[in-house]
């Protein structure tokens, strides 16, 4: 009986997880209608609300960036921070690879959860919307990316110095140290050191970024 019912679950969780992905392809295709998604994954992997508004935003706010960027980059802030929320996307094929990200200190909820978000000085939240990435530096943080927020709930980034940029809190080391929770930023939305200069040299000079919540 046990087996009977755990196999039940699990064709349930596989369908749901199957309809998900063709929700995403569908949305891809809305925007991508000349791709051939049966050659291509189309955004298969990417969480579907969280796509369909990047799409949307960056179709209408930055279409010459939408038609030309080969990367892209799309935080989720629906989902927790033990989740790798961040994804790295392949705008030629839809593509895309999974990181951890973090938010900000002032946005937590005390169960790695972000749920308050400002464009506010130092406010230490994250803050939504969609962002161009600029250029590359080195600060107290190592090799970095700026950001320049493209709407009213962002436009304070590059001043309150949102960036791209590793930090130890965000290792595999840390994450089993501290529970299964990695740290938090000041509003920054810090990866993984053993992934970020391939994060930011695929972003760096004009691409587009995108962090959501519903």
């Amino acid at each position: 009986m046990q087996k009977k019912i755990f196999l039940s679950l699990f064709l349930f969780v596989t369908t749901l997880q199957a309809s998900y992905a063709n929700q995403s392809v569908e949305v891809w295709r809305d925007y991508f209608p000349n791709m051939n998604c049966t050659r291509n994954p189309c955004g298969r992997d990417l969480p579907t609300e969280a796509l369909e508004e990047f799409l949307q935003k960056a179709w209408r706010m930055q279409r010459r960036k939408f038609s030309s960027t080969s990367w892209s980059f799309l935080v989720d802030f629906t989902l927790s921070s033990d989740t790798k929320r961040g994804f790295l996307i392949n705008m030629r094929t839809g593509a895309s690879e999974a990181f951890y990200i973090s938010h900000g200190i002032g946005s937590d909820d005390g169960y790695g959860n972000a749920v308050r978000f400002s464009n506010t000085y130092n406010s230490l939240m994250s803050s939504l919307g969609l962002y161009l990435t600029a250029e590359t530096y080195y600060g107290i943080n190592g090799y970095s990316l700026r950001l320049d927020g493209l709407e009213r709930t962002n436009n304070m980034a590059r001043r309150r110095a949102v960036v791209v940029h590793p930090a130890e809190y965000m290792t595999p080391q840390y994450i089993a140290e501290n529970g299964g929770r990695n740290g938090l930023s000041e509003g920054c939305p810090a990866v993984d050191p053993r992934h970020s200069r391939r994060i930011i040299d695929s972003l760096k000079g004009g691409s587009l970024y995108y962090i959501y919540y519903r």
